[in-house]
């Protein structure tokens, strides 16, 4: 990856202009979130239609540092600069490509066997093309006494998965030089059109989170975060993820404070997160829950035996609209206990912008022409009388010629 500026830095910085261990994050009346503890994370919790989206809007607005924004609905345009997410195919590794493909251990076994070699040659693997022609390029070659045994089958059943992304999203693999670690402001990786291709949302996310933490120092304990990563309908990260997958992220969000970095995920029911993760989330943010199915029941049960204080599952069920029980950390950063509160919506509306289309999509899309086209008018459809009409005016006119001679 590129160089970067130091999150150590961007902290110094945030100093500098006045952040103290006091300061904090206002939700609503009584409620706000230490600056200080930003880094041990949040949890924003609610059905949709109950104001997570406002919850998540005013806490990226009053961030005290960069914040980099994965939206995977697309109605997060507005709080930032938007990026086109795209991810080069070599620095994912063999667990997210697998994860991208949905593929089984020996397949992803003959992934890693093919990367494993392509790195030790030094040979660039950054498209599905670049991909598809190592594991033909490895299918030939006799890898089995250096790597192990690469499979004709698992390879063609690769090739196969292979074909699903190239043509339902050609756009998300490539040469891209964006660097998490280098974000100023708000940016929003509109992930929507990820999100709508089965594990490709999940393996993005989980490669920004990965790339975050390989790639920065430690800080230690700081008056205010240098990063915030705010994720999305962050269940899609965990569903269908190997056991690999989900330690890993699991093991990045128990370290990754210590690298100056918060995270906020967002999703409708702390169930949805591995117990892991939701235990490392010391502000929570519970909107409403409903309760149609069993299913929903259980995940309220949950959510309110999981709440500090001593919150039942009726008072979830009650909230209204923009209206949510908070836990916060207290100075010591023990929880508060919940409490309801009105939340206070940031400026911005929230809504797509429209303006990140994938390159394969622009390309296809018609050009406008520079100077006005002259139309030429449809001419209107003759009526079904007009031909028998005009073959009897011929005829009748036949008939009178000869009657003059």
């Amino acid at each position: 990856m590129c160089q970067f500026p130091s999150i150590a830095h961007k902290l110094r910085k945030c100093c500098a202009n006045g952040a103290r261990m006091t300061d904090s994050i206002p939700l609503g009346s009584g409620a706000a979130i230490p600056y200080r503890y930003l880094t041990r994370h949040v949890g924003i919790f609610g059905a949709t239609g109950t104001g997570k989206s406002t919850t998540l809007g005013a806490i990226v607005e009053r961030a005290p540092c960069p914040v980099l924004v994965l939206d995977a609905k697309g109605d997060l345009e507005s709080l930032g600069d938007c990026i086109f997410p795209q991810m080069r195919v070599g620095s994912l590794g063999a667990d997210l490509i697998a994860r991208a493909l949905d593929l089984s251990d020996a397949q992803a076994g003959a992934i890693q066997i093919a990367l494993a070699w392509a790195d030790d040659t030094g040979r660039v693997v950054a498209t599905l093309a670049d991909l598809r022609a190592l594991l033909n390029d490895a299918c030939g070659a006799d890898l089995s006494a250096s790597y192990g045994l690469v499979s004709p089958v698992s390879v063609a059943a690769v090739q196969r998965a292979l074909l699903r992304l190239e043509r339902g999203a050609p756009w998300a693999f490539g040469r891209s030089s964006f660097d998490p670690r280098d974000v100023s402001g708000v940016t929003v990786l509109t992930c929507g059109m990820l999100a709508a291709v089965p594990g490709l949302y999940g393996a993005f996310a989980a490669h920004v989170l990965e790339s975050l933490y390989s790639g920065l120092g430690e800080i230690g304990d700081v008056a205010a975060p240098g990063l915030m990563v705010m994720i999305d309908e962050s269940h899609l990260v965990f569903d269908g993820a190997t056991p690999a997958v989900v330690r890993r992220i699991e093991q990045i969000t128990r370290l990754i404070r210590s690298k100056g970095v918060g995270l906020i995920y967002v999703t409708q029911s702390p169930s949805d997160l591995p117990h892991v993760i939701s235990g490392q989330l010391a502000t929570r943010v519970q909107h409403a829950l409903r309760g149609s199915t069993s299913h929903h029941l259980k995940a309220l049960k949950a959510a309110a035996d999981t709440m500090p204080g001593s919150i039942t599952v009726a008072d979830i069920m009650g909230l209204g609209t923009g209206h949510a029980i908070v836990s916060v950390p207290d100075s010591r950063g023990a929880p508060l206990p919940g409490r309801s509160v009105a939340i206070q919506r940031g400026r911005k509306e929230l809504c797509s912008m429209g303006a990140c289309i994938p390159p394969a999509v622009v390309e296809s899309r018609p050009s406008t022409p520079d100077r006005p086209v002259d139309v030429v008018p449809k001419r209107k459809p003759r009526p079904w009388w007009h031909w028998p009409l005009a073959v009897g005016v011929v005829l009748y006119g036949a008939v009178l010629i000869g009657n003059m001679v």
